[in-house]
């Protein structure tokens, strides 16, 4: 009897584990639009599997980010923006999203560009990145 309480001990906490979402970024997003003096790009992706503190009533998910910029000449602009998503919810958050805006002036040339969102879980340590390609024109 104890062996098979064991057993089913085991199985539940493999299960628990298995069914337990993995710290993901997904559908990232670049547009660039051209402005007076350069170009304004807008990034997004949606985070999941973020661990949340339970903080009385809510729970709570911090998420710390960095971008990072590679130019067509494959320069890596490192750490171009940065920010924090901090969520506070009386329910279970599903996802996060993510969003970055920043300026490049007109010395930055035309041309295919590639995006990396690196995001940091605050609360579990966990840390994911994901890239997108785009392109800068004036067209």
């Amino acid at each position: 009897m104890k062996k098979l309480s064991m057993i089913l001990a085991l199985a539940l906490i493999l299960f628990a584990c298995q069914n337990s979402e993995d710290f993901k970024l997904t559908d990232a997003e670049v547009f660039a639009f051209l402005i007076d003096n350069g170009w304004e790009i807008n990034a997004t992706c949606i985070v999941r599997g973020f661990g949340q503190e339970s903080s009385g009533n809510a729970y709570v998910a911090r998420l710390s980010y960095t971008v990072d910029l590679i130019t067509p000449d494959n320069k890596k602009l490192e750490y171009i923006d940065e920010g924090l998503v901090n969520k506070s919810s009386e329910e279970k958050i599903e996802y996060l999203q993510v969003e970055s805006q920043f300026q490049i002036d007109s010395t930055f040339s035309e041309g295919p560009y590639r995006i990396v969102i690196n995001v940091h879980d605050d609360n579990t340590q966990k840390s994911a990145s994901i890239e997108k390609s785009f392109t800068v024109s004036r067209d």
